[in-house]
């Protein structure tokens, strides 16, 4: 139903039967279910929270990796055809949502790191490793 990244520990949910799937599908779809992650960032964020709104899009320079949609991307997406690039690339760009509460600013081996707790709220593939960078501060 739901995967964590490789350098990422956490509770990981198992589906037992197709009922419990389809229910459990069903909570994920309607964002009843929180998807909340600690994490260091670099540098110290200057609010004490807020959120990152940035539409996130397949990145045709490096699949399978993601990358915020930007005028310029789509543009070069134009006249190029699923067999040039592959169907998933020319998927439109989906809008995503990360909440950020900063818990303390810290520094790690005298480098400012902020750690946060970050909420995906759409729930997108690789959306917090590609938001946070996004405004400056990439996950440690």
């Amino acid at each position: 139903v739901h995967r964590l990244g490789m350098a990422t520990s956490g509770l990981v949910v198992f589906a037992r039967t197709e009922s419990a799937l389809r229910s459990m599908n069903s909570l994920f779809r309607t964002r009843k279910i929180t998807r909340q992650y600690e994490a260091l960032v670099c540098g110290h964020l200057e609010k004490d929270e807020g959120e990152i709104e940035l539409p996130l899009m397949r990145d045709y320079e490096f699949p399978p990796y993601m990358r915020v949609s930007t005028e310029e991307h789509q543009r070069a997406l134009i006249g190029l055809s699923a067999g040039d690039v592959g169907k998933k690339i020319l998927e439109s760009p989906k809008e995503s949502l990360t909440r950020y509460v900063v818990e303390g600013r810290e520094e790690v081996e005298g480098k400012e790191v902020t750690r946060v707790t970050l909420t995906s709220v759409s729930g997108r593939t690789h959306q917090l490793n590609v938001h946070c960078p996004a405004i400056g501060h990439p996950i440690v």
